[in-house]
């Protein structure tokens, strides 16, 4: 142990400081800042977008009932845009051109950005964030705020500042962890001839016991998400785990990396052998960062639960309205791992039409006061926190988030004393779904 002590520069002060630019992130601080506040957003990453960009997360989760545009307001002004740039094709994300367009929309809306800017430590006034102490390559620095917003994926900030938190099941065990990549040389025609895409499809399931036995890959893994075509050259795959990966341990995360690094290169193998269209297909890149599905859950005034799920839950106090599936990885490899997924997953699935309401108070850590939450880290239980997880719903608390601190700043309150009908009636009015809002 050592004893370490210096006096630092507080090099921004601002309104609203985000931490963490993920889809969340992005749409806090864009939020924050067309609500009249002064935003800055922190990175570690040298890029926006996090697991939608740095991690090549090949493709968007749900962002309608089948009826209704959920991640409204920003998410759905997003999605347009990314149609209209080739950001996305239909659900696929492009991932270098949807950086461009996180970055106009930051730079439009009046947002200053910091990458390869890290977290280190907080300074507390009692429950209050006085300031966050950062590293970037200037050396140790402090940013004030009057608000903070937690989008970091990993809830670091709030843990920093004294909010309690979850992570995993029962034992500590989280969701395993999956290195997505990029492919070129893929005859894309022939690949959907073959009739093997993914653990939905007996072809694929045969064909992953096939290279296992003959060694070809090293684990017996049969969640195999599959390609998903990015443009006409290009396919992003979200394939293998690794297990037992600690996402708060860096020595834990760098195996990780180093094991799905080990484990693409046999499924670059694998497909070259056994699937049809990959014959001439070549392993481009793997993400810059691990795609990590768990993490910590903050605690807020409300942990929302699989029980609302089950309920379609309603809240007086919506700030949104989601609907994709409970999706809980096995923490093991195996068919039998695989079935008990596809049978919760596929069981829980809703209907159209069908969604639940996502609470104001689960963005509102407890024991802090002036600190919100969104994205990943969330006050939610387990099974919850593997539907909400995904990007459209990191839009939708990301929205929520800034503009519940751009009206804490206005009014000079803690974002728990806030007006929530006026919260509402400013994301009604911007275009978020909330369909039990009465103006």
């Amino acid at each position: 142990m050592i004893n370490y002590t210096r006096q630092i520069g507080v090099k921004h002060n601002v309104d609203v400081c985000v931490v963490g630019c993920g889809p969340a992130g992005f749409a806090a601080a864009v939020s924050a800042a067309r609500n009249g506040a002064s935003a800055l957003v922190i990175d570690a990453l040298s890029m926006p977008g996090g697991m939608s960009t740095a991690a090549l997360v090949p493709v968007l989760m749900p962002v309608s009932d089948g009826f209704n545009f959920l991640a409204g307001g920003i998410g759905h002004e997003m999605y347009l845009r990314a149609q209209e740039s080739g950001a996305m094709r239909g659900g696929a994300i492009h991932a270098e051109k949807l950086k461009y367009l996180y970055e106009d929309m930051m730079a439009e809306a009046g947002v200053a950005i910091s990458y390869n800017t890290t977290l280190m430590d907080v300074d507390l006034d009692g429950q209050r964030i006085n300031a966050a102490i950062f590293h970037a390559k200037s050396g140790l620095f402090a940013i004030q705020a009057k608000i903070f917003i937690d989008c970091s994926g990993d809830g670091d900030l709030a843990a920093l500042a004294g909010a309690p938190f979850e992570i995993g099941d029962d034992n500590g065990n989280t969701m395993p962890a999956t290195l997505c990549s990029l492919w070129a040389g893929v005859d894309w025609n022939q690949y959907r001839e073959g009739k093997a895409f993914s653990h939905n499809d007996d072809n694929m399931l045969a064909i992953l016991k096939q290279a296992y036995e003959q060694g070809v890959i090293s684990m017996d893994d049969y969640h195999h998400t599959g390609m998903t075509r990015t443009n006409d050259q290009l396919v992003t795959g979200n394939l293998s785990h690794v297990f037992g990966i600690n996402p708060l341990d860096e020595l834990s995360v760098t195996k990780g990396l180093i094991d799905n690094r080990k484990l693409l290169r046999e499924y670059e193998t694998m497909y070259r052998q056994f699937i049809k269209g990959f014959q001439n297909a070549s392993l481009a890149t793997s993400g810059s960062i691990l795609g990590i599905r768990e993490s910590r859950r903050i605690i807020a005034d409300y942990v929302l639960t699989a029980q609302d799920y089950d309920n379609r839950a309603t809240f007086e106090d919506e700030i949104g309205r989601y609907n994709f599936s409970i999706d809980v990885h096995p923490s093991t490899p195996g068919r039998l791992a695989l079935e008990e997924h596809k049978k919760h997953f596929r069981g829980k699935a809703y209907g159209k039409g069908e969604s639940y309401g996502i609470p104001y108070r689960i963005l509102c850590p407890k024991n802090t006061d002036n600190l919100l939450v969104a994205g990943r880290c969330v006050s939610t239980d387990r099974n919850m926190m593997a539907s909400l997880r995904v990007i459209p719903g990191c839009w939708i608390t990301g929205m929520a988030a800034g503009t519940a601190a751009a009206i804490s700043v206005k009014n000079k309150q803690k974002p728990n004393q806030i007006d929530v009908k006026a919260l509402q009636k400013n994301l009604h009015a911007n275009g978020a779904f909330l369909p039990n809002f009465k103006p």
